[in-house]
């Protein structure tokens, strides 16, 4: 697009931005800034100089727009898009993460009632912002893991946003706190169960990675009774028998040592008919 290569265009709609708070701008001329900045932004190349033109001034001023009550989802979701543009390494992911407010209000978006187009670029945002280390405790104590939760257990989800809910589950609960968080939050461990067969082969992989991380690596007992109490064992064993990658499949049988499944011990306690899929 020939406007992003322009002298100053792109400043300019980044002062719009900064001088939201001006009485003699309207926020629907800050909306379209926004949707016009978002449609340049993969144009304009230079991302760390439109990161200090937005990140620097405080408060946020993507943050005023995604929070307008009268914004209209595509100017949040735009807003949304240029965050994750500009958060291209780890320092820049940091400053996004420690902006007043920003982080909290991304987290806080993230629920099923939710513009589901704006939760799936939520979602895609804070999977890059919360790759740096120092950012996970902060999801973990913004309550991340309960939001992720509920998207998970939502009947009406779309296969791409659970996918991506998955991987930020799987990211956050890289770290002590998050691991600790989902052991103890019995409905998160089990709304994963649920979703490892039912979503994509990505998002299995993602899923039983999740599963085997909290009770296999951790030995959490917690975990481990949420996965039986979902019926998780015998889902395990009907993945096993599917085309599932090579990583998925010693994953289960890691899992499967875990619980000392066999035959026997899996008959007497399940009601299930599923006796032929047993691989042992």
């Amino acid at each position: 697009m020939f406007l992003a290569k322009m002298d100053g265009f792109v400043a300019m709609l980044a002062a719009l931005l900064i001088h939201l708070d001006d009485k003699d701008l309207s926020p629907p001329v800050v909306e379209l800034a926004v949707r016009v900045l978002d449609s340049v932004s993969t144009e304009f190349g230079d991302f760390h100089e439109l990161r200090r033109l937005l990140l620097i001034p405080k408060p946020p001023s993507l943050l005023r727009v995604m929070k307008q009550g009268s914004s209209r989802p595509e100017s949040r979701i735009a807003a949304v898009r240029i965050i994750q543009s500009i958060a291209i390494d780890a320092e820049s992911k940091l400053a996004v993460a420690e902006s007043d407010g920003l982080l909290l209000h991304l987290v806080n978006s993230i629920a099923p009632r939710t513009d589901p187009p704006l939760v799936d670029a939520v979602l895609s945002c804070l999977i890059s912002i919360s790759m740096p280390k120092r950012v996970k405790p902060q999801l973990v104590r913004l309550r991340a893991i309960g939001k992720l939760r509920e998207v998970l257990r939502s009947p009406s989800v779309p296969a791409a946003t659970a996918e991506k809910a998955l991987k930020l589950l799987e990211s956050v609960s890289s770290c002590r706190e998050g691991m600790a968080e989902l052991c103890g939050d019995s409905g998160c461990v089990e709304a994963v169960v649920r979703k490892a067969m039912k979503v994509s082969d990505a998002a299995t992989e993602v899923a039983v990675t999740i599963l085997w991380t909290a009770c296999y690596l951790f030995r959490d007992q917690k975990a481990a009774d949420a996965v039986v109490r979902s019926n998780g064992l015998t889902r395990i064993l009907l993945l096993m028998q599917s085309n599932c990658s090579p990583a998925v499949r010693g994953m289960s049988t890691d899992l499967l040592r875990i619980f000392r499944v066999n035959s026997k011990s899996c008959l007497s306690s399940y009601d299930t008919k599923t006796t032929h899929i047993m691989p042992f």
